[in-house]
């Protein structure tokens, strides 16, 4: 069977009932919940002050420098660069018979470190264990894992890969699938000011006022 039609079947199984229930996030993440109940709840809704940010729900294309949330703090993009793969009709990036490969970018700027993640739900088969950040490798950390209902096979599951790292002008993110079949269903990019040391002290003098003056009251 040729390869155009066996990623018609493809095409036409990703976008039936096996996938209905894509496009939102199942697990919360970093203090911020983004488990809603549509496809247009963001994992991050207000993003603190001075970090970066950019959520795709939907995929335009195998580039797309468009997310569907938008991008806090400059512009961001999506590439898949093993030009084997294609946009289902349900928006995800897919390819049933080659590895795909994700080139992500973000702009970035400040000073001092940055806490720098990369979250990504898949469908099929899962994203390969090591992701890149400006070069620096991080191994993916599971947050939900089920079957897929209806018949297409393998999990739907989101992980995430987190960096420390100094500030730089554009984060760039590498990552891939692990076998062919893996079906790229959301992708989010966060980067934020890792808080100055006073920042904490100060936060915990206001915790140590708060329990005294419980300990008046009582």
């Amino acid at each position: 069977m040729k390869l155009h039609h066996l990623a018609a079947i493809a095409a036409a199984l990703i976008s039936s009932h096996a996938f209905a229930a894509t496009g939102q996030w199942d697990s919360a993440l970093a203090g911020f919940a983004g488990n809603g109940a549509t496809s247009a709840t963001p994992w991050i809704a207000s993003p603190p002050a001075g970090s970066r940010y950019a959520e795709w729900n939907f995929f335009n294309g195998l580039t797309d420098n468009s997310p569907d949330i938008g991008s806090s703090g400059g512009a961001a993009s999506v590439t898949e660069n093993s030009g084997s793969a294609f946009v289902t009709g349900g928006g995800n990036i897919y390819s049933p018979s080659f590895v795909t490969d994700f080139t992500v970018t973000l702009a970035g700027g400040g000073t001092g470190p940055w806490d720098v993640f990369l979250r990504v739900a898949t469908l099929g088969s899962a994203a390969a264990s090591t992701a890149t950040l400006n070069g620096i490798a991080a191994t993916a950390i599971e947050t939900f894992s089920a079957p897929i209902v209806g018949g297409f096979g393998g999990n739907e599951q989101e992980v995430y890969w987190k960096w420390t790292v100094d500030a730089a002008p554009t984060y760039t993110f590498a990552f891939e699938a692990a076998t062919s079949s893996m079906s790229l269903d959301q992708l989010a990019v966060f980067a934020a000011p890792v808080p100055e040391p006073q920042t904490y002290a100060l936060f915990g003098l206001g915790l140590g006022l708060l329990g005294l003056a419980r300990a008046r009251r009582r």
